[in-house]
């Protein structure tokens, strides 16, 4: 057999596999196209109900309307607010002061258990004595790789943030003295200042405050005083902000306590209130002065710009939104404190809302 023959045999035998036996059988497999339909009729007992091919619904005639009058809403939980016992605060020149309704060891264990959670990992306490906890560094803002690496070459580095937490017990109270300072590596550290002038620093205190309310307010040792915290206003969430619980929730009611807090409603607006008068709200295209230090704290005026947005505007001078909002222990003020990022942290500002309802 030549070379040919071969490949033609070969090809032949491949194609015969391929096409199958359909080239030596009829294919019937689309025959049940030409197939004749056949019908057959159901029948039913002489009086039985007649069969509807329908969905039925029970207790149809009960349902008032099937017709939805509105998108249904998936239900959310509210959110929860955690009430607080009263802890008075007073801001010093160098610190700030609270008065903690507890002994000081219940005290200490809060803020080491406030300091671990704030921390995470690793050990948060530098040292501890009887009346004093010294916290490790806390490195509120991380180098990246490149800032990392030009602080090793100029060997100018960062300044880490610690605090320091003083204990003084007196007729079953404990007054906490917190205050804080920069420390720089291979420099000496600065002096203990008040959190008040660092926002971070101020954050932490602030909510360390929130802490000590909600944390002593379920601990047994302020057990015989735990019926007293449903008449403090302030409660607090799990983000550190604070929300005023009303006893009128009513519009008259809301005017009044927020009057006494000297919180005033925005007239022509919904929802909205501020710290200060309507007419010295601070708002984005108001004329300002434009001024330049001079020195010895002294400023001059250059000319007359309008304000471009709010941040450099304090938080005592804007505008916020509020809503009511109702949980099983009664209805809530919440004043919106997001939108606020510079120059104060919300935390701060909410703190700022809160003392004016204790004050």
């Amino acid at each position: 057999m030549n070379k040919f023959l071969l490949q033609f045999v070969s090809v032949g035998s491949i194609a015969v596999l391929l096409s199958g036996c359909s080239l030596f059988f009829t294919d019937h497999s689309d025959d049940y196209q030409d197939v004749t339909k056949t019908h057959s009729t159901l029948e039913s007992p002489e009086g039985s109900i007649e069969s509807k091919d329908a969905l039925v619904i029970p207790n149809e005639d009960a349902i008032t309307d099937l017709t939805p009058t509105k998108p249904f809403v998936t239900p959310r939980a509210p959110f929860i607010y955690h009430p607080m016992v009263a802890v008075d605060v007073v801001e010093q020149e160098d610190a700030i002061e609270f008065s903690v309704p507890a002994n000081k060891t219940q005290a200490k264990r809060v803020v080491s258990d406030f300091l671990t959670a704030l921390y995470g990992a690793g050990e948060s306490i530098a040292s501890q004595t009887d009346d004093q906890i010294t916290s490790v560094a806390f490195d509120f803002h991380p180098q990246g790789w490149w800032a990392s690496l030009y602080s090793k070459i100029t060997r100018l580095y960062p300044a880490k943030t610690v605090f320091a937490f003083g204990f003084t017990e007196s007729e079953g109270q404990t007054l906490v003295r917190v205050q804080f300072r920069d420390e720089v590596q291979d420099a000496e550290p600065g002096p203990w200042v008040s959190p008040v002038v660092n926002s971070d620093a101020y954050t932490i205190a602030v909510r360390l405050w929130g802490t000590f309310g909600r944390q002593l307010n379920q601990s047994s040792a302020y057990l015989s005083n735990q019926n007293d915290a449903s008449f403090y206003p302030v409660w607090v969430d799990h983000h550190g902000l604070y929300a005023i619980r009303l006893n009128d929730a009513s519009p008259s009611g809301l005017k009044t306590a927020l009057n006494a807090a000297g919180i005033y409603l925005v007239p022509g607006a919904d929802n909205l209130l501020a710290p200060v008068l309507p007419e010295n709200i601070a708002r984005v295209g108001d004329v300002v002065d434009f001024t330049i230090p001079t020195g010895n704290g002294e400023t001059q005026k250059l000319f007359n710009v309008r304000r471009r947005n709010l941040d450099d505007v304090s938080w005592d001078l804007r505008e916020y939104s509020y809503k009511i909002t109702e949980q099983k222990a009664g209805k809530f003020l919440v004043i919106d404190v997001s939108s606020v990022e510079q120059p104060e942290d919300p935390e701060v500002v909410s703190f700022h809302f809160a003392q004016r309802f204790i004050k």
